[in-house]
């Protein structure tokens, strides 16, 4: 039987047993010589609280044995003095409690229920008697599992004058616990959790916080729960349950950034330990908005192996790099996983990073690899990042090539629409350049070729075999001018 439940019934049979001098007292005065008249004696006899002779001596002995601890003796004796005597309700009650003693001491706990249960229906006892049975008897009742009837009768013995104590509180407490009838039993958690507060130098023990903790838990009574885990942190702070107990209550009560606050506490006190707390504290970092300290911290606990290096936490360093802009950083780190990987949505991220760190030529190729690999939930914004990539490199055509693809999806056509007339635009205004340029060349040159005629000739070797001058005219002039100075038609530039 658990120990502090023997403990309990011991000292409450104390109370039981009270009546038991007093009841030995008597018995000496009747047994003492002293001479009744026989209808004296018959009315002693039946009147409540009063022994016969022959049962008060057996009841003596048997007394004195249970003294000797003699139990197996005890319960025999008051068995056959019940089954075999004629008995007033008063001795019957006397009997069956004393044998319920017995039993008890025996460990048999149901044969000491049904007796004492028995006793207290007989409604004979004393007052004070009778309720130390229900005490007793409640608190067996919940040993067996029979809470509620447990329940019954410790509440009925409280209803008939019993005082309430820490130690019956706590024990109701959990009784309705168990039946889980919340709302009967917090009156009682509360009851247990002042008593403790004020009778104990350090107050109220775990155990007692948990109990009230629970009810609250179940009744969904928010302020009450946060207010008692602030209790306990404070009370304990070295308790590493009780800070991820009221982190998480924060984050029910929608106090995000201060359960981020309290995470980073633990992290910082050393209470977060394993992989998986480690990693919960790096996404608390992202998900409000300093994902720079938490890929430092992340990556800090992977150099020093508390954080297992699995694909996904590699993942979660490289988005948490890039999130904060680190693209230097994320890069490594991006590469590792899609090369471990072989997502297409890991190529996708490793290219971005090297997009935005400036290496087009290196993110055309990634990208390119990310949409072969597949699986990507946007392959549109894929093909005008590559469009992008080629526009970097004055690739108009290959970039006009990615964003044609890019008007295959919805999502990305208005996007891509743009920059292909863009591409258009521009391509307008390089032919107009050319064309200006062109022009302009043109100009020159005749004005080359005119000045070229007007110097004076000063060998024969500047007349080809025809008679005809040959002219110095510079090189750029030679797509528009023969060596004569004649325009060329448009069919013989080359």
């Amino acid at each position: 039987m658990e120990t502090s439940i023997r403990t309990a019934l011991a000292a409450a049979w104390q109370c039981v047993a009270k009546a038991a001098p007093a009841m030995v007292l008597a018995l000496a005065v009747v047994l003492s010589g002293v001479t009744l008249t026989p209808a004296h004696a018959a009315k002693l006899d039946d009147a409540p609280g009063v022994l016969s002779p022959s049962v008060g001596n057996r009841l003596l002995e048997l007394i004195e044995m249970e003294g000797e601890e003699r139990w197996r003796e005890v319960e025999a004796g008051y068995s056959e003095m019940i089954d075999n005597g004629s008995l007033s309700p008063y001795e019957r009650a006397v009997l069956l409690r004393q044998r319920g003693r017995a039993r008890y001491e025996l460990d048999n706990l149901a044969g000491a229920i049904s007796d004492w249960r028995s006793t207290i229906a007989l409604a004979i006892l004393p007052e004070d008697d009778a309720n130390a049975l229900r005490i007793n008897t409640g608190q067996l009742l919940m040993v067996a599992d029979d809470y509620r009837g447990g329940i019954n009768l410790i509440e009925a013995a409280i209803a008939r004058g019993v005082q309430l104590n820490r130690d019956l509180a706590a024990r109701l407490a959990q009784a309705h616990a168990r039946v889980e009838d919340h709302e009967g039993g917090l009156p009682y958690a509360r009851f247990a959790f002042a008593r403790a507060e004020e009778e104990e130098v350090d107050g109220a023990d775990r155990q007692t916080y948990s109990l009230l903790l629970y009810y609250y838990q179940q009744l969904a009574m928010m302020p009450d729960q946060l207010a008692l885990m602030e209790a306990m942190v404070t009370r304990w702070p070295a308790e590493k349950a009780n800070w991820t107990s009221y982190a998480s209550l924060l984050a029910q009560l929608d106090r995000e950034a201060d359960a981020f606050e309290v995470n980073r506490i633990m992290y910082l006190n050393g209470m977060l330990t394993s992989s998986a707390e480690l990693v919960r504290l790096a996404q608390y970092y992202s998900w409000y908005d300093y994902p720079y300290g938490g890929a430092m911290m992340l990556e800090r606990e992977l150099n020093a192996g508390r954080v297992e290096a699995s694909t996904a936490n590699m993942q979660l360093l490289a988005n948490l790099w890039r999130h904060a802009r680190e693209w230097e950083r994320a890069m490594p780190v991006l590469e590792r996983v899609a090369t471990t990987s072989g997502a297409g949505t890991d190529f996708e991220a490793y290219g971005e990073a090297l997009y935005q760190a400036g290496r087009f030529s290196e993110a055309e190729a990634i990208f390119v690899q990310a949409l072969n690999r597949g699986g990507l939930s946007r392959p549109g914004d894929i093909w005008t990042y590559i469009g992008n990539a080629r526009m970097e490199q004055d690739d108009l055509g290959g970039a006009s090539r990615a964003f044609h693809r890019a008007l295959e999806w919805e999502y990305s056509r208005a996007g891509a629409q743009g920059w292909l007339e863009f591409i258009a635009s521009k391509r307008a205004i390089l032919a107009a350049a050319a064309e200006l340029e062109r022009q302009i060349t043109i100009e020159d040159c005749e004005i080359e070729v005119e000045r070229a005629r007007r110097q004076i000739v000063v060998s024969p070797d500047e007349y080809d075999g025809d008679g005809v001058r040959i002219l110095n005219i510079p090189a750029r002039c030679e797509p528009w001018f023969d060596r004569h100075g004649n325009r060329l038609p448009e069919a013989d530039r080359t």
